[in-house]
């Protein structure tokens, strides 16, 4: 009885005992192990081939081309320009690409619409190339292809 009498009057004069031993409690797990994932870069240029070159008139001013692609050397994992070219007049496009618009190999199709078209377009050159970063510059990863225009 003389305990809890004490342990009232220890309450009745704003006295709080706390129990710091921790009684029942586990010790908080140790902090999970973070694992960093590091790109490596590129050991060199990737190699492309290019196939079945076509380019036709969609319209009056309107030129689509088409070609078929393969990695053979790299994967799809920098920046990419495909460039189309016509000898012998000023015309020419580009289409640029990031690596998530390619895959090991698959097909290229896009269209250009000529300002002014001073006579014919008969034949075309197509290429493909790649860059680390566009504003450093773009380097020829494949084969040039030629054609007729149809």
């Amino acid at each position: 009885m003389r305990r809890f009498t004490f342990l009232f009057q220890a309450a009745n004069a704003g006295i709080v005992f706390l129990s710091l031993a921790g009684c029942g409690q586990q010790e908080a797990p140790p902090p999970a192990e973070v694992k960093k994932s590091i790109q490596v870069a590129p050991s060199g240029p990737s190699e492309m081939e290019l196939s079945q070159p076509k380019a036709y008139f969609r319209d009056a001013k309107t030129v689509m081309f088409e070609l078929k692609y393969r990695f053979t050397k790299g994967k799809p994992d920098k920046y990419y320009l495909c460039e189309i070219t016509f000898p012998g007049t000023p015309f020419q496009g580009a289409k640029p690409m990031e690596s998530w618009e390619l895959k090991g190999e698959g097909s290229i199709k896009d269209g250009l619409i000529l300002s002014k078209l001073e006579g014919k377009l008969q034949e075309f050159e197509i290429r493909v190339s790649e860059a680390v970063s566009p504003q450093n510059g773009y380097k020829l990863i494949s084969n040039v292809l030629k054609g007729k225009v149809e």
